[in-house]
């Protein structure tokens, strides 16, 4: 599988914030784009806490990214993209191929938030939110 790139340019989240799918539960919100590559970016505002909080919370996301993201990958890219495709509300005009569709789409950018609930939450009810919020 291809490695995942960080999502850095102001460009990028904006672009991932106007156009993607928008999931929101207790602990986090998570945004989804089809792209032409595969990144991921973890946030957590000020909102949340101090810089120890932010950092906490950043580390239960990215924890929770690779559980669910590499237990999936294990069997492939496609199948990464075939299943979070489906949870998809919608997509951007542009992406997928001319006839527009989605399977021709090659990426995925995904950025996880942080809520401030996720302070109270240890690493497993992360993951398992960020599951149900993804329709596994």
């Amino acid at each position: 599988m291809t490695a995942w790139r960080s999502l850095t340019r102001k460009s990028e989240f904006h672009e991932v914030y106007e156009h993607g799918a928008k999931k929101v539960g207790r602990f986090l919100v998570v945004y989804l784009l089809p792209a032409d590559d595969v990144a991921r970016a973890v946030v957590a505002s000020k909102k949340v806490g101090n810089a120890v909080k932010r950092n906490r919370a950043k580390r239960l996301l990215r924890e929770a990214f690779r559980a669910v993201f590499e237990s999936v990958s294990d069997h492939g890219e496609s199948v990464i993209l075939e299943h979070v495709m489906g949870t998809l509300k919608r997509l951007p005009r542009d992406s997928g191929s001319e006839t527009g569709d989605p399977r021709a789409v090659e990426g995925l950018w995904v950025v996880l938030v942080a809520r401030r609930n996720i302070l109270g939450a240890n690493s497993h009810e992360v993951r398992e939110e960020l599951d149900h919020l993804l329709g596994h």
